[in-house]
């Protein structure tokens, strides 16, 4: 069996709860303490309530992303649920980190401590990467390196902020503190003297100082910060721009829908008192409607959230009826191949000039 990134944090998360149990007995509250994990993802993604690891966000009861492992106490209560990836070490240098975005946060919605284990900073093999110095053949050797997304620290920030419940990220290498947190929340549930505030303050410090003074989506060019409708009334100061295709959303190779459902988790958290467009520049109508009807939970939740608004390239006004054509142009090509860098930049501009509006 290859040891996966998913069986190294269940087999870590395993050997924490050795360590929490015998933090606990002094306390005589270590037979109320369980921790909730299975070998096959199919239990994880039932709902908590049905003996799994998956909350719905409470607003529109749906389903978010499942979790590996739980701490409950007398296995019916939620104490701390983490999710947990080696993704930056393992290859995922950008959005893809967003996919796992989901599960911390739909614990966090539902008034838990949620919490992400993953490193911080990570390297991987990469053809792309750095040639590696004073190591015979050394041209053979490239490493890339990860830093965590920005918009994971800034989405589980902001959530956190604004709910009881709680996300957290904690790096696997510093594992002793998410051993502390469960050990506190354990003793805090149970009435006992307990430092579950300060931890959870240190954590968050912790995250804030990795995040340091860089804004989520501050140099993208898929963020529209002025959108005008067709009597160039101000619509919302914060919307964003998709390039999927319909392919790269519907292909079970591509699986894009679940980075999508990350992206469009932390703009609706996110955003302050503002309507949130979700424009799918490459993406016709009937696509759009096409995807709203299909069962999965990513499009359930993109495609009929009442806090977002989808409009697809139907539903633009262009003044330039050049760029118009260029739009239908690039609808249907490999973006990982030719990335139209410079046609993004121009449609963002366009929109934050009210020269592209929507219907």
């Amino acid at each position: 069996m290859a040891y996966t990134s998913d069986l190294r944090i269940k087999n870590l998360l395993k050997e924490v709860h050795l360590e929490v149990i015998e933090c606990l007995k002094p306390f005589g509250i270590n037979n109320r303490v369980h921790l909730r994990i299975f070998d096959e993802s199919t239990e994880d993604k039932k709902m908590f309530r049905d003996g799994g690891l998956s909350f719905e966000d409470p607003f529109i009861n749906l389903p978010l992303g499942s979790n590996d492992a739980g701490w409950t106490i007398d296995n019916k209560v939620p104490l701390v649920i983490v999710e947990g990836t080696f993704g930056t070490e393992r290859g995922q240098f950008g959005d893809g980190q967003l996919n796992r975005f989901s599960h911390s946060a739909g614990v966090a919605l539902n008034n838990y401590i949620g919490v992400t284990v993953v490193p911080f900073k990570g390297e991987s093999y990469s053809k792309d990467g750095t040639v590696l110095k004073d190591i015979q053949s050394s041209d053979k050797i490239r490493l890339k390196y990860a830093n965590l997304h920005v918009g994971m620290l800034a989405g589980a920030l902001k959530i956190s902020q604004k709910n009881v419940g709680k996300f957290l990220i904690i790096d696997p290498y510093d594992i002793d503190t998410l051993k502390t947190l469960v050990v506190e929340a354990a003793k805090e549930y149970c009435g006992l003297e307990n430092k579950t505030k300060e931890v959870i303050t240190s954590v968050l410090s912790n995250m804030t100082n990795a995040l340091g003074k860089k804004n989520y989506g501050e140099s993208s060019d898929q963020i529209i910060s002025k959108l005008f409708d067709n009597d160039m009334k101000f619509l919302s100061t914060h919307s964003r721009l998709y390039t999927h295709n319909y392919a790269a959303l519907t292909t079970s190779t591509k699986r894009d829908g679940h980075g999508l459902l990350g992206k469009n988790l932390i703009e609706i958290y996110s955003t302050e008192n503002t309507v949130y467009y979700a424009i799918f520049i490459r993406l016709s109508g009937n696509e759009v409607r096409s995807l709203s009807a299909k069962k999965s939970k990513e499009f359930q939740y993109i495609f009929n959230h009442p806090k977002v608004t989808v409009k697809s390239f139907d539903d633009l006004i262009f003044e330039d009826s050049k760029l118009q054509e260029e739009c239908l142009q690039f609808r249907g090509d490999n973006l990982f191949q030719n990335r139209n860098k410079e046609i993004i930049k121009k449609i963002q501009i366009m929109f934050n000039n009210g020269k592209i509006r929507v219907k």
